[in-house]
């Protein structure tokens, strides 16, 4: 039904992932899974592919600093080489602040036969409490350079939006 409704809509891109974990935890178990029809990220990337064949282009997350729910790099390449070749066309990444970091993950995409587009995920830090809550969250680690350029101005965020544009724009 949503997908119908997407398409009808125009939509022509969908960001396939697995979603939050389940109410009452912070992050999924390596043997939780959703309880709807696509449980997983692959599952939902397949139905895609047999609903609408080639009409969605499908981007899938990646995890240049490795998936929590992931025992390995191993292990996660392997998943995310599974979404590719079940019909995703792109891989879109979890937000990062040390670039060395998504290049390093491009080289081991590569090596595992992952030679589809990576986007890199940036996002312009807004305030200081956000991204801390932020990284933390979402385990990302944050280089010295980048906290000794906010650190000064944290209780300002106007000033740390200036900043985490220029961190943002130094990225690309």
């Amino acid at each position: 039904e949503h997908l119908r409704q997407a398409r009808s809509c125009g939509v022509r891109n969908i960001l396939a992932l697995r979603g939050d974990p389940p109410r009452g935890k912070v992050s999924w178990g390596p043997d939780d899974v959703s309880g709807g029809e696509c449980d997983r990220a692959i599952d939902l990337v397949q139905l895609i592919r047999e609903l609408h064949g080639p009409y969605f282009g499908i981007a899938v997350a990646g995890h240049p600093e490795g998936h929590p729910a992931s025992a390995s790099v191993e292990e996660e390449m392997g998943h995310l080489k599974a979404k590719i070749d079940a019909g995703a066309d792109f891989i879109l990444t979890q937000f990062f602040y040390d670039v060395q970091t998504f290049l390093d993950y491009v080289k081991r995409c590569r090596a595992h036969g992952i030679t589809c587009p990576i986007l890199p995920g940036i996002m312009p830090i807004q305030s200081y409490q956000s991204f801390q809550r932020m990284t933390e969250y979402c385990g990302v680690s944050v280089p010295a350079a980048v906290m000794e350029r906010l650190e000064p101005v944290k209780d300002d965020d106007e000033a740390v939006k200036e900043i985490g544009c220029d961190i943002a724009a130094e990225m690309c």
